[in-house]
């Protein structure tokens, strides 16, 4: 209990510490020659006074603690003091990995992976006339895909097309909207952040059939005939 109590009066210490250097850092900048110029002041207080007074109030609080708990050697105090340390390390690191697996897009650096597609339709279905007749939609988000013209195979016309894979998410659906209003459903297991894939997938029928005027939504069957394939491309990559 007494180390979990120093735990966290040495974080709320590393936060008034902190707070602290950063004010005295802010303070001390024209003294020692550094300027606001271009935010050089601002650096300073932030990333040098700020760390500083984190550090210092960290190792004070647990200090703090620590002696009204009766220790008194030196050793007992470093190894508390060193418990301490690793557990504030270990709370930053989980911080840290947790913002990483919540972060909201796909790659926020650069720009976003592809799905790219090719939909092959029942024989004798038009494809349809509409550029946006295909869409990704998410639980963030609707994107319209980038169709290009229909070619055909065995009979059949397929669509190819791609659209931009911009939120981590786990739930994913292609639609495609065919000319007389029916939805066709394409469920996609990409993982929260999709790998680029090289080839193609097998080809796999839809999951769901939307028809105007059906009272709800029912699972695809092999005599829909609609299928799927896809691929994930990142930019740069081959």
């Amino acid at each position: 209990m007494t180390y979990l109590l120093a735990l966290l009066v040495a974080l709320v210490g590393a936060a008034l510490g902190f707070a602290l250097g950063a004010t005295a850092a802010g303070l001390l900048a024209p003294v020692f020659g550094i300027t606001s110029f271009e935010g050089a002041a601002g650096y300073f207080s932030v990333f040098i006074g700020g760390p500083i007074g984190a550090l210092a109030g960290l190792v004070l609080g647990a200090l703090l603690v620590l002696r009204r708990a009766g220790q008194r050697s030196a050793g007992a105090m470093a190894g508390g003091v060193a418990f301490v340390l690793v557990g504030a390390i270990g709370l930053a690191a989980a911080g840290v990995g947790a913002f990483w697996l919540m972060r909201p897009l796909t790659n926020a650096n650069g720009p976003p992976p592809q799905l790219v597609f090719e939909i092959r339709l029942p024989p004798g279905a038009a494809p349809p006339a509409d550029r946006d007749a295909v869409e990704l939609q998410t639980s963030e988000n609707r994107m319209p895909a980038n169709l290009a013209a229909a070619q055909r195979d065995d009979g059949r016309d397929v669509l190819a097309g791609s659209v931009e894979i911009y939120y981590r998410t786990w739930r994913r659906t292609l639609v495609l909207r065919m000319p007389d209003k029916t939805d066709v459903l394409f469920d996609l297991s990409l993982g929260l952040t999709p790998d680029h894939t090289r080839a193609f997938t097998a080809w796999r029928r839809a999951d769901y059939i939307a028809r105007p005027g059906d009272d709800q939504v029912r699972r695809a069957t092999s005599a829909d005939a609609y299928e799927l394939r896809y691929r994930v491309e990142w930019a740069g990559e081959d």
